[in-house]
């Protein structure tokens, strides 16, 4: 199994292509000192280069801006939000999709947030923009149907990550959803022998984990 990952040089980058290089897949990392996911002809040159053999696309690569209510989120914050979140999952998944109908059909998973699922104030920019990253996923699991493409979003909580860990507390951090256990959900997402397409699977904070 060949997947490119975006994102794999950040902290649950690391732990996704960990994971799958341990179980056999090979995996072909877009960070963005190799190629700028806002820019679609970049993006379509590097996949054409890089990864034109693929059956899986790991969408990781977003970002939050937040902290300000709406009246007060700036028209940069907005467009930074989309270019970071929006466009970069559109160029990826135009650039890949013929690749992976030319292959037989494929996976691919996108991050989402749970600002998407459950609304929080000061992050209306950033929750838009991950809004769109779910919608534009399920619209390439339809798209994908006839040509064995499927497509589906994770949407998790706060990921237990060495940066978040520096200003959560540790009753926070004992709820936070681990990396590896994102790692599993998208690791059986990618399998040939998984049939699920065009879902939004939740993955939440809860008080039952353990440090």
């Amino acid at each position: 199994m060949t997947v490119l990952l975006t994102g794999a040089g950040g902290q649950l980058g690391r732990v996704v292509s960990s994971y799958l290089t341990e179980r056999g897949a090979v995996v072909i990392a877009a960070d963005r000192d190799l190629v700028d996911l806002t820019n679609a002809d970049d993006t379509r040159r590097f996949v054409a280069q890089s990864a034109s053999s693929l059956n899986g696309v790991v969408h990781l690569v977003g970002g939050i801006r937040a902290g300000a209510p709406i009246e007060s989120t700036s028209p940069d914050d907005v467009d930074s939000m989309v270019q970071l979140n929006l466009v970069t999952t559109f160029n990826v998944m135009r650039a890949t999709i013929p690749h992976l109908v030319s292959s037989g059909g494929g996976s691919i998973v996108t991050i989402g947030a749970k600002a998407v699922l459950q609304a929080e104030a000061n992050r209306a920019a950033y929750a838009a923009a991950k809004a769109a990253v779910v919608s534009l996923t399920l619209s390439a699991a339809e798209e994908g149907r006839t040509s064995g493409v499927r497509a589906n979003c994770i949407v998790p909580d706060v990921i237990r990550t060495t940066a978040n860990l520096e200003w959560g507390s540790p009753e926070q951090a004992s709820t936070w959803v681990e990396p590896d256990e994102i790692a599993s959900v998208i690791y059986g997402l990618l399998e040939p022998s998984c049939a699920i397409t065009g879902t939004v699977i939740p993955m939440l904070s809860t008080t039952r984990r353990r440090t």
